[in-house]
C-alpha cells in the first residue's frame, strides 16, 4: 500500500507540475554550479601551480607525455607504494607529474599506473631522448617486469589540431541542429533549444570540473552524445507544444506558460523513466569497463543530468518567454506603422461628395471649401503627407 501510495504521489506531482512557475529557481541552479566549479579551479589551481591541471585539461589537448607502468596485481595491491617509487624516479629527472591514474584491467597481469606530465621542451628529439631515459629507468627499478613501462608523447601542434577539430566538431552539429528546428518548429524554439544545448555543455564541463574527470578525446564524443539525447528530449516537448499552439493560430494574448506547462506535464514521466533507464546502462559500464570506458562513461552520466534539467526546466520557460516577447514585439511594430487619422484640414485636399439622390446632379464643390459631413455619409479626403485614403 505504501509504495502505491508513492506511485500516486509521484503521478500528482507530474499532473500538477509547472515550470514556469518556478523558472526563477530553476534558473538559479546553473549558476549555483558554475560558480562552485570557478572554486574548485581557483583552488586546485592555486595548490598545484597550474591551473589546465585544476580544469583537468588531458594529454589530448594539453600535449605532454603519458607514462603507462604495467605492474600487473603489484599495482592494485601496492598502488600507494609504488606511485612514490616512480614519482620520485622522475622527479630526479626534472620531471612534474601532473596527473596519476590506476588502470585495473580484465587480466590483472596488465593492471598498471599511468602518470601524466608536460613535456619540458618543445624540441621532438629532446622530448624522445628524456622519455627514452625515464623508461630504462623504470624498467631498471621493476626489473622482475620486463619492459614494464612505456611513454607516450603528444607534442602540442597535435593537441592544438585535436582541440580545434573537436571545437568545429561542435559548433557545426550545434548550426545543424539550429537550422532544423527552426524548419520545424518556430525561429523561438530554435533559439530556446539552442540555449539549452549551450546549457548542457557548459554544466557538462563545470560537473567534470567538479568531480575531477580529466578532459580529453573521449570526453569530447561524450558531450556530442550528449547534445543529441538533450536535443531529442526537447524536440518531443516543443512538439507538443506545437500541437497544443495549433488551435490558437492567429490569436492574440496566447498563454505560452500555460501551453508550456502542458506539454512538460504530457512528457514527464516519458523523460524521467527515458532517462532513469539510460543512466542505470551507462552506469553499470562505468562501474565493470575499463579506464578508457569509464573516461567516457562519467561524462555521459554528468550529461544526462543536465540533459535531463535544461530539456524539462528550462528550455520551455525559454521558448515561453521568448515566444511572448517576440509577439509583443510584433504587435508593436505593427501599431507603429499603422495608418493614422488625426491630419490638419489645411494638409488635406478634399474630394468630391454626392449627398443626394442618384437622380440629382450636384457640382463638385471647388477643392477649398469645406465638405458638409451629414449623417450617415462618410467623407474621404486624401493628404498630401500620406498617400493612403484615411477614413474621417
Amino acid at each position: 500500500m505504501k509504495n502505491t501510495g508513492n506511485i500516486k504521489g509521484f503521478r500528482n506531482l507530474c499532473a500538477n507540475f509547472s515550470v514556469n512557475k518556478h523558472a526563477k529557481w530553476f534558473g538559479m541552479v546553473p549558476f549555483a554550479i558554475i560558480i562552485i566549479a570557478v572554486i574548485v579551479i581557483i583552488a586546485v589551481g592555486a595548490t598545484s601551480g597550474s591551473y589546465t591541471d585544476a580544469v583537468g585539461i588531458g594529454i589530448d589537448f594539453e600535449g605532454g607525455t603519458l607514462l603507462t607502468v604495467t605492474l600487473g596485481k603489484d599495482a592494485i595491491d601496492n598502488y600507494d607504494k609504488n606511485v612514490k617509487i616512480v614519482e620520485d624516479a622522475l622527479r630526479e629527472e626534472g620531471v612534474v607529474i601532473s596527473y596519476v591514474q590506476q588502470q585495473r584491467a580484465e587480466n590483472i597481469d596488465d593492471s598498471a599506473i599511468t602518470f601524466r606530465y608536460k613535456n619540458i621542451s618543445n624540441n621532438d628529439t629532446e622530448v624522445m631522448e628524456l622519455n627514452k631515459k625515464i623508461e630504462n629507468k623504470i624498467n631498471s627499478i621493476y626489473e622482475h617486469i620486463e619492459d614494464n613501462a612505456r611513454a607516450e608523447s603528444v607534442s602540442p601542434t597535435a593537441a592544438a589540431d585535436l582541440l580545434s577539430k573537436a571545437g568545429i566538431a561542435l559548433a557545426v552539429s550545434v548550426v545543424l541542429i539550429l537550422i532544423y528546428i527552426i524548419i520545424r518548429f518556430t525561429l523561438m524554439s530554435g533559439f530556446a533549444a539552442i540555449i539549452a544545448l549551450i546549457h548542457d555543455v557548459v554544466i557538462m564541463f563545470a560537473l567534470t570540473v567538479i568531480c575531477r574527470v580529466q578532459i580529453n578525446s573521449s570526453y569530447v564524443a561524450a558531450m556530442i552524445t550528449i547534445i543529441a539525447y538533450s536535443i531529442n528530449n526537447t524536440i518531443i516537448i516543443f512538439d507538443r507544444c506545437r500541437e497544443y499552439l495549433k488551435p490558437l493560430k492567429g490569436q492574440r494574448n496566447i498563454d505560452y506558460a500555460g501551453i508550456g506547462d502542458e506539454a512538460v506535464r504530457a512528457t514527464f514521466t516519458r523523460s524521467i523513466y527515458t532517462t532513469f533507464t539510460t543512466m542505470i546502462t551507462v552506469i553499470f559500464l562505468a562501474i565493470l569497463g575499463g579506464d578508457a570506458i569509464r573516461e567516457f562513461c562519467v561524462p555521459i552520466i554528468l550529461g544526462l543530468i543536465a540533459g535531463m534539467f535544461s530539456s524539462v526546466c528550462l528550455a520551455t520557460p525559454l521558448w515561453a518567454a521568448m515566444s511572448k516577447s517576440f509577439d509583443k514585439t510584433k504587435e508593436k511594430y505593427m501599431k507603429r506603422n499603422a495608418v493614422t487619422y488625426d491630419k490638419k484640414d489645411d494638409e488635406e485636399l478634399s474630394v468630391p461628395v454626392y449627398t443626394g439622390s442618384a437622380s440629382e446632379s450636384q457640382e463638385p464643390k471647388k477643392a477649398g471649401e469645406k465638405q458638409p459631413k451629414e449623417k450617415g455619409k462618410v467623407v474621404y479626403k486624401y493628404s498630401k503627407k500620406n498617400t493612403t485614403f484615411k477614413k474621417k
